[in-house]
């Protein structure tokens, strides 16, 4: 809603005569907001004036009201907005000046937009003219047919009868002992002794049986130093020992977590025994332990494997280098020993002839 101009207000009164403001005369919108938005004499008497022009019978009520009983005349003043519609019952604030500027500034641009704009009359002499009680009776007319269609709008409106009646789906189960303060039957038994070992049994077998696959991947990976099989068997094993390890951190995490939010937040909201956590965290730990120094061997198995292809390939290439030895001639290691041996073969045949 767009906000209302005080100035506007103001210069609107002038044009429409206002007796109060005859010798008042300001620039300053501060000024200006304050002479009309705040609690005075001389603001009651433009109103007075402004709700004599909208309603002229009204005048004989205020006449008859001492200069002390300002409270029966600010209570006439918000009756007969409330009859426009243009304020609540209860609206004192508003025409005692105490309400939100903006708001007295929206009511008095309202009851302001009734006056037609030859209506200039004063609130000491009679009202004569007929042509003007005639205008402000078709002014009223205007006005009740206005509001008797906003109120067929209203009253037709989808809206309103969605917020007449509403749809209200039934709570389910589990929802109505809580609203209407019952407790809610306990559903769930606490595991007995022996479903709660042989729980603790079966884990344990599961871990024997992964510590069991371990070692034999382990085995597997030792005997395929250089296949690309093993290559991909070791990748698979290192990502299955990751998983693991992170499963069993995890879980150990959340026993943990879940320990200490049930003693400081939801212990005192259950009805029922602590659950019994199990024992089981130490073992985790040893698993980890022992899936931490199983990946470490591995790692240094492959480290070992990798460090005899390089001394391999080494080896290889200096086989296959060729090197100055003794002259200018070039040959590689086989050649020279070949050629070494060849002269030892003719040195050793020359002095069998001389024996």
């Amino acid at each position: 809603m767009a906000a209302v101009s005080c100035t506007a207000v103001y210069e609107r009164l002038k044009e429409l005569g206002c007796p109060a403001l005859e010798s008042v005369y300001l620039s300053d919108a501060k000024e200006i907001q304050k002479l009309l938005c705040t609690p005075s004499l001389h603001r009651l008497d433009i109103l007075e004036w402004i709700f004599v022009s909208v309603y002229p019978p009204i005048q004989e009520q205020f006449a008859s009201l001492k200069e002390s009983q300002s409270d029966l005349k600010i209570k006439a003043m918000v009756k007969l907005g409330y009859d426009l519609m243009l304020c609540q019952a209860e609206d004192l604030d508003l025409i005692m000046g105490k309400a939100p500027a903006q708001k007295q500034l929206r009511f008095l641009e309202e009851l302001l937009a009734v006056i037609p704009p030859q209506g200039n009359f004063t609130m000491s002499g009679s009202i004569s003219d007929s042509s003007i009680f005639s205008s402000k009776e078709e002014s009223f007319q205007e006005i009740a047919r206005k509001n008797e269609e906003f109120v067929k709008q209203v009253f037709s409106s989808p809206d309103l009868q969605a917020v007449l009646n509403p749809e209200c789906h039934p709570w389910s189960s589990d929802i109505k002992p809580l609203l209407v303060g019952e407790e809610v039957p306990q559903k769930r038994v606490p595991p007995s002794v022996t479903s709660h070992e042989s729980t603790l049994l079966d884990r344990l077998k599961e871990l024997e049986d992964r510590m069991a696959a371990l070692q034999d991947l382990k085995a597997q990976c030792s005997f395929l130093p250089g296949s690309s099989a093993g290559e991909d068997a070791s990748q698979d094993s290192h990502t299955a020992l990751q998983a693991l390890k992170l499963i069993a951190s995890d879980y150990n995490q959340l026993l943990l977590a879940f320990e200490q939010v049930y003693e400081n937040e939801l212990q005192k909201h259950c009805e029922r025994p602590p659950p019994r956590l199990s024992p089981c965290g130490p073992l985790f730990q040893a698993v980890h332990h022992n899936l931490l120094l199983c990946i470490q061997e591995l790692q240094g198995l492959a480290q070992v494997t990798e460090t005899a292809e390089c001394i391999m390939e080494t080896v290889k290439r200096r086989h296959e280098e060729k090197v100055v030895w003794s002259g200018n001639a070039k040959s590689s290691l086989p050649s020279k020993l070949e050629e070494l041996q060849q002269k030892y073969k003719a040195i050793h045949a020359i002095l069998e002839d001389c024996q």
